[in-house]
């Protein structure tokens, strides 16, 4: 490879693809000894959930920067490039800076491979491996970190983190996970480490007995939504977001402008807000709300419900899971009720695509189902199949149901066709997975 080409950097990462999903902590830790514990030298925060981990974990960054404090976070997956997972200051790792990063470590890498601690490195593992000593190279005060999947055996939970926020459960990834929100939930919870504040988002009893007990096994505290903080009120709200009053742990927060549409944006904002409560009480500091006022206006959060185009009106979103399709929905419902919809569904096969499919199709005027063109995509032609059944199904019930329905090979394509329907009272939106977001950049 060519020493400090971020070409030869993200080559091998994508080569690193073929390794899979490894659940388990023996790889990265093994690199924590083999370069001096750079896990030590920074402070965690840790959000783990099924939805809104990303703009949580964002927002959350943003809020502690506008502190005061040299704060960072770690997102998965990218959309464009892999210097969209690390960022330090509110400001992606520069390309220049990932390669060096990458290539200081790349001898480590080496090692752990040749070691065979069960096979080789992953690719979530190796980016994990980089923002932990990125860390340490750029001496952040904390980083905020989202999980990739479930918790307890996340390369994320490598480290200790000192606040966890919990930003919601539902069924994903169950094979690996497991098939209830119980079981789910203990996974996640096991990012929960001595003496640790907790916040969760869930609204289940069940979820939050589960991160309880946690709490008291490991002498840590927990704050629920509704119990501890809550989101008081919604003055106004637009497509262009919303303003809001927040009850937090320790004080109250009026008129709050989320640059951010639908009700789920409103409760990760709760969250960031109450979990960088926790993190600055740590340190003798507490939330501003002029500094969280700008840190929002910062804070830029790629293919959640965004607004792509207003002439055309285009929505790229990234949901990809039932409880995220229905939010999508929700969120069309509530800001384009009179206007045609045009929505191009993508999803990929491991995902439980049924109900969302269910879901799309019930408010598409025209369905445009098609590939983001990976391997884990679900064919066109079976996708058109699915969504035919559902359609002859709420024509017998006499339901809303759309007018036509259309297979395209791929995502460009699928969006150059709709452009070409569109007319004025016509939205056109694009769901199913982040995958497809890599496609689109500008209407």
């Amino acid at each position: 490879m060519k020493k400090n080409s971020f070409k030869e950097a993200c080559n091998y990462l994508d080569g690193t693809l073929v390794f899979g999903i490894k659940p388990g902590l023996e790889r990265i830790k093994k690199f924590f000894e083999l370069t001096d514990h750079p896990e030590k030298d920074t402070d965690f925060m840790h959000i783990v959930g099924t939805n809104g981990k990303t703009s949580t974990t964002k927002m959350t960054a943003s809020i502690l920067k506008y502190h005061g404090l040299k704060s960072g976070y770690y997102i998965s997956p990218h959309i464009h490039s892999y210097t969209e997972r690390i960022a330090f200051g509110g400001n992606e790792i520069s390309e220049n800076d990932f390669s060096a990063v990458f290539f200081e470590i790349f001898p480590f890498i080496e090692k752990i491979n040749a070691a065979n601690i069960n096979g080789s490195m992953t690719q979530f593992e190796i980016l994990t491996c980089m923002m932990f000593y990125a860390c340490r190279k750029h001496n952040l005060d904390v980083m905020v970190m989202e999980a990739g999947m479930g918790g307890r055996w996340d390369a994320t939970n490598a480290a200790d983190a000192k606040v966890v926020g919990l930003t919601g459960v539902s069924l994903e990834h169950t094979a690996i996970l497991g098939k209830t929100i119980s079981l789910i939930a203990s996974e996640k919870s096991e990012v929960i480490k001595k003496n640790c504040l907790v916040a969760s988002n869930s609204t289940s009893s069940k979820v939050n007995n589960i991160l309880l007990n946690k709490t008291i096994q490991t002498d840590s505290r927990l704050f629920i939504y509704k119990k501890d903080f809550d989101l008081v009120r919604v003055t106004h709200e637009n497509i262009d977001g919303a303003e809001v009053s927040l009850k937090g742990i320790y004080k109250c927060y009026n008129n709050i402008f989320i640059p951010l549409p639908g009700d789920y944006q409103k409760k990760n904002l709760l969250l960031s807000v109450v979990l960088s409560e926790l993190y600055l009480n740590l340190n003798s500091l507490e939330v501003e709300q002029k500094k969280v006022n700008k840190a929002l206006k910062k804070t830029n959060i790629t293919g959640r419900f965004q607004i792509i185009s207003r002439e055309p009106f285009f929505i790229a979103d990234a949901s990809h899971n039932p409880e995220g399709i229905k939010n999508f929905v929700k969120n069309i419902k509530k800001f384009f009720p009179d206007k045609k919809k045009i929505i191009i569904f993508s999803v990929l096969k491991d995902k439980d695509y049924q109900k969302m499919l269910e879901d799309v199709v019930r408010i598409a005027d025209i369905l445009i189902v098609s590939s983001s063109l990976t391997e884990r995509s679900l064919p066109v032609e079976e996708l058109k199949k699915d969504a035919l059944k559902i359609v002859a199904v709420l024509k017998t019930k006499k339901k809303k149901h759309p007018e036509k329905i259309l297979a395209i090979d791929n995502i460009e394509n699928s969006v150059k066709y709709a452009l070409n329907l569109v007319k004025k009272d016509v939205i056109i939106s694009l769901t199913g997975s982040i995958t497809n977001l890599e496609f689109v950049k500008t209407v």
